[in-house]
């Protein structure tokens, strides 16, 4: 973008940053460069390309401009120095992690993290020689126990998947600081919009863009967003492990970007309105959103995050069977293992991302077979409630 007398809004970020064309007479969408190799002019552009200098292209493992100006967009919006583009959610999260530690070291990984990164971290990493220890929530407060002489990586979800639970992320930043452990934390679920996760401390942001940067449910990516030095050596780690992403990938993200603001604003809006008329519903036994003022991190989430989000979870009473008669009767609501997407998700976690975990793990986690979790798109407020009513009072038939 062209230097302003002022930091841009976060509306005028996803539009133009990475995508300047100003004094240029260029397409005013962003070219797919749907190459995997390109040409060079002569041995001193490939020499320029080995000293680091210039914007020289050399193979799309390495670098796409179509990348580049997604992996700008979303620096931008993160405040980072700069970002990198990977296949997915999880592939983010792997070349971050490997970046920062080593056969030997280990991770100090909150409990409440999306099923597919404890995996990661726990059977992966774990062959790799990188130990985890995972914390449950009640332990946050004392993260520092949970620390060892080999802890090299803090890792963070908030708000978690699926109860919407919300960490102090700068102060848990300050904490791992002081021990020199990296703080590196998951905002997926809060977007840029919602939370700056690197103007509080933490050191690396991962995505899943699969999710809301995307926005339209067709493409899945991943993406890292922190300092030039830490996004160096996870970008070097992209390239070895060959976790890149797509130019024709990256178009469609740079596309769904540039909504991301009005997007959240409709979404987080309709999920207040959907937990609103959850909290007040006899057929509901405990709602998770942090935008009620019941919520134990409300102030928490008022204070680090511009929005309360756009997910809901909520226990259904009469367990499992009235979970499911729930979701059969849903006639609006997808039933979907995704989110963030502009249609309305409906997700059983006990059947999808915690499906293998324990009843004691379940427990610490606050999940059982009633737990439902609502991911709210940009429809009409009062169609999605009327099918949520609907479907609840055939739940209770």
């Amino acid at each position: 973008m062209k230097k302003t007398t002022h930091p841009a809004s976060d509306a005028t970020l996803a539009i133009h940053a990475g995508e300047d064309r100003h004094g240029r007479n260029a397409p005013l969408t962003t070219e797919i460069q749907q190459t995997a190799v390109f040409a060079l002019r002569n041995t001193e552009q490939l020499r320029r390309y080995l000293k680091g200098e210039g914007d020289v292209y050399l193979y799309t493992r390495y670098g796409n401009p179509t990348l580049r100006a997604a992996e700008e967009k979303i620096a931008a919006l993160e405040l980072g120095e700069d970002c990198v583009l990977t296949a997915s959610g999880l592939a983010a999260e792997f070349c971050a992690a490997l970046a920062l530690c080593r056969a030997g070291d280990e991770i100090a990984c909150m409990m409440d993290v999306y099923g597919g990164t404890a995996k990661l971290f726990r059977n992966l990493l774990q062959r790799c020689g990188i130990h985890t220890r995972l914390i449950p929530f009640d332990g946050m407060a004392q993260v520092e126990d949970y620390f060892s002489p080999q802890t090299r990586m803090l890792f963070l979800e908030t708000p978690t998947n699926p109860t919407l639970r919300c960490v102090d992320i700068a102060k848990l930043a300050r904490l791992a600081r002081k021990h020199k452990i990296t703080t590196v934390v998951d905002n997926t679920f809060a977007t840029p919009i919602l939370q700056k996760p690197l103007t509080m401390g933490a050191d690396l942001v991962v995505h899943s863009a699969t999710k809301y940067l995307g926005g339209h449910s067709d493409l899945t990516a991943g993406a890292v967003a922190g300092s030039k030095k830490l996004i160096a050596k996870v970008r070097e780690t992209m390239i070895l492990s060959g976790g890149c992403s797509d130019p024709g990938v990256a178009y469609l993200l740079l596309r769904g970007l540039k909504t991301l603001d009005v997007r959240m604003e409709r979404a987080c809006g309709n999920a207040q309105q959907i937990a609103e008329f959850l909290v007040a519903h006899p057929r509901v036994a405990q709602v998770f959103y942090s935008g009620l003022p019941t919520s134990p991190e409300h102030e928490l989430a008022a204070r680090q995050m511009k929005g309360f989000g756009a997910m809901v979870s909520f226990d259904i009473r009469g367990g499992g069977r009235a979970a499911e008669r729930f979701l059969d009767a849903l006639k609006l609501w997808y039933l979907a293992t995704s989110l963030g997407g502009v249609e309305s998700t409906v997700s059983y976690p006990v059947l999808s991302s915690h499906a293998s975990l324990k009843a004691k793990e379940l427990k610490l986690l606050g999940v059982s077979p009633a737990t439902i979790r609502l991911s709210a798109g940009i429809e009409d407020a009062r169609d999605l409630v009327a099918d949520l009513s609907q479907a609840l009072d055939a739940a209770g038939k």
